[in-house]
């Protein structure tokens, strides 16, 4: 199981119990350590006495050394069963005087000196044992020496209470490490409780509830709360635009519709050839209408942003609003309009999708050829600005009054001055191709009294050659 699939709880616990775990396995290593110095120290001690007291029976009797071994003495060291207990005296030049002869060397990196002590490890006897060593100096007036004092033991006693030392601690340390993780697991269940709770609260809400989430939750979380209603406050936008849009097509669609139906039955009872001829340039002129809506309907949908922005490659966007305006020449002539297009000669490189611009240079075009009376002029314009290309259609036209500038290009909107045809689509679209390639459309004012100047400014990814 991948870790996105398991739980917050496991996840959390996971990351308390498993550090702490470690930290635990540390702690028993420094007190297995310090078992040892501690048993060192006190049977270091117990060693140190068996020594001193042999070292207080060494006498020089004339020219020898004479030892009493206190046997008192090593019994004290074989408390425990399963130690022995070994002993030597030497000279200092190591000859043996008594004991053990084979007892190991006191390693030479260790010096007896004086009374200071000194105990070391070693094997003896296919066994472990602790040596403890004293030196004394004897003098009389016959013999001057110096003897080195060795006793040892095996070290079952030591290990046993070292042993028995960890032992405890591994066990405290276990207890703690399942006291903390029940102490995690309950106290995350408990800490997560909030969370549980808002998720009984958003299960209960239907499909079209999309209010924030008003529910106390902890502060870690606070931000993905907030964040959730930041998205179903957008949804909720959404959904409503696209509500509005739906419900205002459908109004937009059942007007031409409902033409198209009546002048068809107008049509089917009229016997008068002319009348019939004239009802079906009716419905034809009908059907266009809806034919246009529809298309319209289908660009400001392909130009609502993308999860991502829009797709595209690069395209000279003068050569393609050069044939647009070409295209949109004779329909101009039609109604008496002076079209003509104004810009550079070099090719200005942009990047985004060919066929949404074209749309948007044709609505821009068909709104200036709808509104403008006869004998009006109009221009397209297309220039370089700083970091962005600038595209302007100009007519000296009647122009849109400053209170209407912004609303033109909200979708259905048409102004109650207009009385030419149109769904009120056209310049929602070019906003909306212009803005989901980074861009914007507005209305600028004009100097001159009338007229209405549309600028789209365009975002240049690309850089010009």
């Amino acid at each position: 199981m991948s870790w996105r699939n398991r739980s917050l709880r496991r996840r959390l616990a996971f990351w308390i119990i498993v550090p702490l775990a470690f930290v635990s396995l540390f702690l028993l290593l420094d007190v297995r350590e310090n078992s040892r110095r501690a048993a060192n120290e006190v049977f270091d001690r117990v060693l140190l006495g068996s020594a001193l007291a042999i070292a207080e029976r060494v006498v020089i009797d004339g020219d020898e050394i004479v030892v009493d071994v206190p046997y008192v003495a090593l019994e004290m060291l074989t408390s425990a069963a399963q130690d022995r207990v070994f002993y030597q005296v030497s000279k200092s030049d190591r000859q043996f005087i008594t004991g053990y002869s084979d007892l190991p060397n006191i390693p030479d990196h260790l010096v007896v000196a004086g009374d200071q002590p000194v105990f070391y490890d070693a094997e003896y006897k296919g066994s472990q044992v602790r040596v403890g060593a004293v030196s004394r100096f004897l003098s009389s007036s016959r013999l001057s020496t110096r003897v080195t004092i060795k006793v040892a033991e095996t070290v079952g006693a030591r290990n046993a209470l070292i042993g028995e030392l960890i032992r405890d601690a591994a066990l405290r340390l276990s207890l703690i490490i399942i006291v903390a993780a029940m102490i995690v697991w309950f106290g995350l269940s408990r800490g997560l409780k909030p969370l549980e709770t808002l998720e009984q609260a958003i299960n209960r809400r239907n499909r079209e509830d999309l209010r924030p989430i008003e529910h106390e939750v902890p502060y870690e979380v606070r931000n993905l709360v907030a964040s959730i209603n930041q998205l179903m406050e957008r949804l909720a936008r959404s959904i409503g635009a696209m509500q509005r849009f739906t419900a205002n097509a459908a109004h937009q669609l059942r007007t031409p519709m409902a033409a198209i139906k009546t002048q068809t039955e107008l049509a089917l009872k009229e016997n008068d050839p002319a009348e019939t001829q004239k009802t079906l340039a009716h419905l034809h002129e009908s059907a266009e209408q809806t034919t246009r809506l529809i298309n319209q309907l289908m660009s400001l949908s392909r130009a609502a942003p993308t999860e991502g922005g829009p797709q595209g490659e690069e395209f000279d966007i003068r050569a393609l609003c050069v044939n647009v305006t070409r295209e949109m020449v004779p329909a101009a002539l039609a109604r008496n309009i002076d079209l003509g297009f104004e810009g550079s000669d070099e090719p200005i490189p942009l990047k985004g999708d060919r066929t949404l611009f074209e749309e948007l240079v044709k609505n821009l075009i068909d709104n200036t050829l709808s509104y403008c009376p006869s004998g009006t002029r109009s221009s397209v314009r297309l220039f370089n600005g700083s970091g962005e290309v600038i595209l302007e259609v100009e007519d000296d036209g009647p122009g849109i009054p400053a209170e209407e500038r912004e609303r033109v290009f909200e979708r259905f909107y048409r102004s109650d001055a207009s009385s030419a045809p149109g769904c009120g689509l056209g310049l929602s679209i070019v906003r909306e191709i212009a803005r989901s390639h980074d861009g914007d459309a507005i209305i600028v004012p004009r100097s001159e009294p009338g007229g209405t100047l549309v600028r789209v400014s365009l975002a240049q990814s690309v850089e010009a050659s």
